[in-house]
């Protein structure tokens, strides 16, 4: 019987792997797990991208209104206004421009800032709470992303961002935004200036001490206490540079 002689191995069909030189292959290994080890660290652990200065969260104003929204697209409203008495005498004038679902949600809001008209709270917080009288409240969308209000100094009315029509923001965060430009507006005869933006962020933080744990607070709330906790010249130096009148 005859043996079958040893295939032979054909050199023709050499992996790519085995005709690569050993340096090159060690450069080859060392590459791809680097690269399996970054993508492997960058999942876990994102990195952290710079981020928009506290004193440019807020733009500053243009033309009648106390921060650039850009162009303002207001939400739809309904053929009939709803009825929402008013929380307190306070705020007997405050009209709410929304439908049904936001007239509830910001009579909650506006019930929390009556609790603060009582007194025993900062100055700015009470100069704000005034300047709510007569006011309008209206929803919109803003050309600008991630600006939370302004108010119009031409129609006296606060422009609220749409995401704080929806039920997934808790109500008390709102307070806090309405009290801001308030404030603004009890200066409806004078033009926004650092020092008057700073004086908003006074009466925010008061507004935002007195109605939401420290533990919850939102980023608006945490922007103008780290402005607040500056020495007064120091915030408006900041303001200014951030395109605020000084």
């Amino acid at each position: 019987m005859s043996e079958v002689p040893p295939s032979r191995r054909d050199n023709s069909k050499l992996r790519f792997i085995d005709a690569m030189p050993r340096p090159l292959l060690v450069v080859f290994l060392v590459t791809g797990t680097v690269a399996v080890v970054a993508a492997l660290v960058f999942i876990i652990q994102p990195p952290e991208f710079s981020t928009v200065p506290v004193q440019e969260r807020r733009p500053p104003p243009r033309g009648t209104l106390t921060h650039d929204t850009g162009r303002i697209f207001p939400a739809p409203l309904p053929s009939a206004a709803p009825a929402v008495s008013a929380p307190c005498s306070a705020l007997s004038t405050t009209v709410l421009k929304v439908g049904v679902s936001g007239a509830v949600r910001l009579r909650e809001v506006l019930a929390d800032v009556c609790r603060l008209a009582h007194g025993g709270v900062a100055r700015e917080l009470t100069t704000a709470i005034g300047g709510l009288k007569g006011v309008t409240i209206r929803f919109a969308v803003f050309q600008r992303a991630g600006v939370e209000s302004t108010a119009d100094f031409a129609t006296r009315t606060i422009w609220l961002n749409i995401k704080f029509s929806r039920s997934n923001l808790a109500v008390e965060e709102v307070a806090p935004v309405i009290v801001h430009e308030g404030y603004h507006l009890a200066y409806i005869q004078d033009a926004v200036t650092a020092a008057q933006e700073l004086g908003a962020r006074r009466a925010e933080v008061a507004a935002c001490r007195e109605l939401i744990s420290v533990d919850q607070w939102p980023r608006w709330c945490k922007d103008a206490r780290a402005l607040t906790d500056l020495p007064a010249a120091r915030a408006v130096a900041l303001l200014v540079s951030a395109g605020y009148p000084p």
